[in-house]
């Protein structure tokens, strides 16, 4: 083997590592620490029922009645019992209560977290696999194409 077919090796083997190692498009970065994402879904219910209805207490309301007696219309406060009560919502995101005068429940948002926790893989520096290529042998310069370990130096 020539010196110069060596030194000439050597050289396209330094040409090729300065050519990869300063034309690299994209980085990839890789994430060291666990990252943790917090997520709220909104779930819109539009007309949710009641599951339970109680009347807790009666309350006496002023309410007005108008009488005619002769032509006359004469204006006669009444005291009215007023039902006051709490009506219980529940489905397997939600549970609200509602309680006063006739009350209903016109709409509900449920905002429900999703947590997603990504761990990234760790780099393995040391394998094993294919490789090809040229190597020096008794006979001198020679293709090759084996098995072989490799360290990974980024």
């Amino acid at each position: 083997m020539k010196s110069w077919h060596v030194i000439l090796i050597l050289i396209i083997c330094f040409f090729c590592f300065m050519t990869g190692r300063y034309t690299k498009k994209a980085e990839i970065e890789i994430v060291h620490e666990t990252d943790t994402f917090i997520h709220c879904d909104t779930i819109r219910e539009s007309v949710p029922y009641p599951v339970y209805e109680t009347v807790i207490q009666t309350v006496p309301e002023l309410f007005p009645v108008y009488i005619t007696l002769d032509g006359d219309t004469v204006k006669e406060p009444v005291f009215v019992p007023v039902p006051v009560t709490q009506k219980e919502y529940r489905t397997d995101n939600y549970h609200a209560w509602v309680s006063g005068h006739n009350p209903s429940l016109d709409s509900i948002d449920i905002f429900k977290k999703t947590i997603t926790i990504t761990k990234p893989q760790t780099v393995r520096r040391w394998g094993i696999g294919i490789t090809a290529g040229y190597g020096i042998s008794r006979s001198g310069l020679s293709p090759y194409v084996g098995i072989g370990g490799y360290y990974r130096i980024w």
